[in-house]
């Protein structure tokens, strides 16, 4: 670990997407720029088939909700995801910002928000309205707190390792 809790979140949640790479068809990650560094609200960005995002979401809730969109919709697309490492509350501030990043990346279908135990209320409120406004134009926006983040992990490292050919 480093002395920079924000990046090792990022790291984190990286090292997650690779596993999300290795086992889903048609996927890659950017990572646009270091931590610290003025990046346009563009943290990490996963290139993937548009319904991959459903299954994700689906397997980091757990209200074991069924996906809302065909998985097999292999629409290209990308999904700013932006981390945060906290073990609190996502605050409204932090849920503004994220508008604002979402707003400054116009040409991502999905917008990601993880990290934190849980929204604030008022957050919550908020981030319900960007999600609504988003669907309306036909982007997806999501939160992910820590223990979907963790759901996810246990998922995809359990999946067997790929083939290496031989």
């Amino acid at each position: 670990m480093s002395n920079n809790k924000g990046k090792d979140g990022e790291m984190r949640v990286l090292r997650l997407l690779t596993h999300v790479v290795e086992a889903e068809e048609d996927c890659d990650i950017t990572r646009h720029t270091n931590t610290n560094t003025a990046d346009g609200g563009a943290d990490l960005v996963f290139e993937h088939p548009k319904g991959i995002l459903s299954r994700i979401k689906n397997i980091a809730s757990d209200t074991g909700a069924q996906e809302t969109t065909d998985p097999k919709d292999t629409q290209r697309v990308k999904t700013r995801i932006d981390v945060k490492t906290t073990s609190e509350k996502i605050s409204p501030d932090t849920v503004d910002k994220f508008a604002g990043d979402v707003r400054r990346n116009p040409d991502c279908f999905g917008h990601v928000l993880m990290g934190g135990v849980d929204l604030s209320l008022l957050a919550r409120a908020k981030f319900n309205e960007i999600q609504q406004a988003q669907a309306e134009v036909g982007k997806c926006v999501t939160y992910i707190p820590n223990g979907g983040i963790e759901r996810l992990e246990q998922h995809y490292k359990a999946l067997p390792a790929p083939s290496n050919g031989d």
